[in-house]
């Protein structure tokens, strides 16, 4: 085993720390053949995502397995399904391997298929538009229609009273809003803002569902605080601000010099 991990160290400039962790993550790849399998792959990798060697690194680190996997087989007419389904350029498709690298893990007959199709029809989007939606949020490919996807868009057109167009224009601003739990973020920050602003709270998170991605506890109750301390009109524009300002924005704000 000794050539071997030399030979990672010194491919991938990794450290002994990260090194263990690769090993012990994915033991097979250890069998697999410097020349016949790990150099190749990783070679691959490297010129088919246009990757860095930090980012090649990032992405081994993280997916190790990768290493064991076919590229002929595998990986290859993965990524080049979904290049074409999204129409993505090389640069996206790097992006998004690099930001998200298990999809290319991901099954195109039982999951990226499926989901894709599914996820256009459910938000009757285009293909540039659905193309999008997957660039900022490619994690969605690896959650459930069932247990995910489907109950969220289901609440979140329920709570807010949400026609199907403007559900799907909410998700095209968010796409993120997957990712958050109903019970414990969702819910929670939703009655945060009707608590402050009504009904209003509704149309306000509808245009600006980004403010549904903040931190209740570190973000909008301090700056909820802040706002009634000193005096400000606690309205939807500002409800908007709490939540959008940069710390300077919020500060600059408070003294009387935002807008």
């Amino acid at each position: 085993l000794g050539p071997k991990l030399d030979y990672f160290q010194s491919r991938l400039h990794l450290d002994d720390a990260t090194l263990k962790k690769i090993a012990l993550r994915a033991p097979n790849i250890l069998a697999c053949s410097i020349e016949d399998n790990i150099a190749p792959t990783l070679d691959w990798l490297q010129e088919r995502l246009q990757l860095g060697l930090a980012d090649l690194r990032m992405i081994i680190t993280r997916q190790p397995y990768t290493l064991g996997c076919s590229i002929h087989d595998n990986i290859g007419p993965t990524l080049d399904w979904l290049q074409q389904r999204l129409s993505l350029t090389n640069k996206q498709l790097s992006k998004m391997m690099r930001s998200y690298p298990q999809i290319m893990h991901l099954s195109v007959e039982s999951n990226l298929g499926p989901k894709l199709n599914w996820l256009q029809k459910t938000l009757d989007v285009e293909d540039a538009t659905l193309s999008a939606i997957i660039r900022r949020a490619p994690h969605v490919l690896q959650l459930s229609i069932d247990d995910n996807i489907e109950p969220k868009l289901d609440w979140l057109q329920r709570r807010l009273s949400l026609t199907e167009e403007r559900l799907s224009g909410m998700v095209e601003k968010y796409p993120a809003l997957f990712s958050y739990s109903i019970e414990s973020n969702l819910e929670p920050k939703l009655e945060f803002f009707i608590d402050v602003l009504g009904e209003e709270a509704m149309v306000l998170v509808e245009h600006n569902p980004s403010l549904l991605g903040y931190s209740l506890k570190n973000r909008l109750k301090p700056r909820y605080r802040d706002a009634q301390g000193y005096g400000l009109k606690l309205d939807a524009g500002l409800m908007r601000r709490m939540g959008q300002y940069t710390d300077k924005q919020w500060g600059d704000l408070l003294e009387g010099r935002g807008h």
